[in-house]
């Protein structure tokens, strides 16, 4: 399966991409919202600045949210699930792709349980934590994350990464990681079990669900997401500020004016 045997179907209206960076979804033109300016010295594709789990959008604006390997970056996955549940219109779709951790980097990683991730909502973890440094810095299969390290320098290089993150964190930055790690069954709980539960602030009707997505790469799991009832959602992390804003962030605006403004800059372009 591939992007195209979805994206007609699901992704329809005023939608968003969220971290598309180099690879966005193809066939849709959605508003582009990243955390970053650049990476890698790359400039990131953002029309507005924003974080997964605090976007710059007013409550159920949205048709769609495409999010494709961007949750297992976030400290907190069910805030991020709960802030894109905000952001859609009743019946909206969020289009969600983690990396199956069998087919990365991180395939000796442990699982991250549901009761992790809640612990961590309920704390209000964000991406300016060093609790999940140490298990992603040596846990993961460093000779694929860095192919050009020599054997022998390995473990000094986990450390010294380790050790720039931890003091990224000191001085209230982000970091960026592979803070969880995914296989379709915790996924899927992630999904359906904690929307069962009523201090989690979504209620997700599954669409669709795709192992070793998409087809080109298939390193993926793809979970199609319909905002099925309607949930008080408040925010877990508290205080959360942008670090950077676009000119024309459009919290300012309401939801009918900001859509007209898209849709005409949409067409000029």
């Amino acid at each position: 399966m591939t992007h195209q045997d979805f994206v007609t179907k699901f992704l329809k209206g005023l939608g968003a991409e969220i971290g598309a960076f180099e690879s966005p979804v193809p066939g849709i033109k959605p508003i582009y919202i990243d955390k970053f300016k650049e990476f890698a010295g790359i400039p990131c594709k953002a029309d507005y600045y924003g974080e997964a789990i605090n976007l710059p959008f007013l409550d159920e604006s949205l048709d769609y949210i495409v999010a494709s390997h961007v949750l297992e970056h976030s400290a907190n996955p069910i805030a991020a699930l709960g802030e894109w549940y905000r952001a859609l219109k009743p019946g909206g779709i969020a289009y969600v792709i983690v990396p199956d951790k069998r087919y990365t980097w991180d395939r000796d990683r442990p699982d991250t349980t549901l009761e992790h991730m809640i612990e961590d909502y309920q704390n209000g973890v964000t991406d300016c934590d060093p609790t999940h440094i140490d298990d992603f810095a040596f846990g993961i299969d460093w000779a694929e994350f860095a192919a050009i390290t020599e054997e022998n320098l390995i473990e000094a290089q986990r450390r010294h990464y380790a050790d720039s993150c931890k003091e990224q964190v000191a001085r209230g930055e982000d970091i960026n990681i592979h803070f969880h790690v995914f296989t379709p069954g915790n996924f899927k709980s992630l999904i359906a079990d904690a929307s069962r539960m009523e201090s989690i602030p979504y209620d997700w009707e599954t669409k669709a669900f795709e192992e070793q997505f998409p087809a080109e790469h298939k390193n993926g799991i793809l979970a199609i997401l319909e905002k099925r009832a309607k949930k008080e959602w408040r925010h877990a992390v508290p205080n959360v500020v942008h670090k950077l804003f676009h000119h024309s962030y459009p919290l300012t605006s309401t939801a009918i004016s900001f859509e007209k403004h898209w849709k005409t800059a949409n067409n000029n372009q």
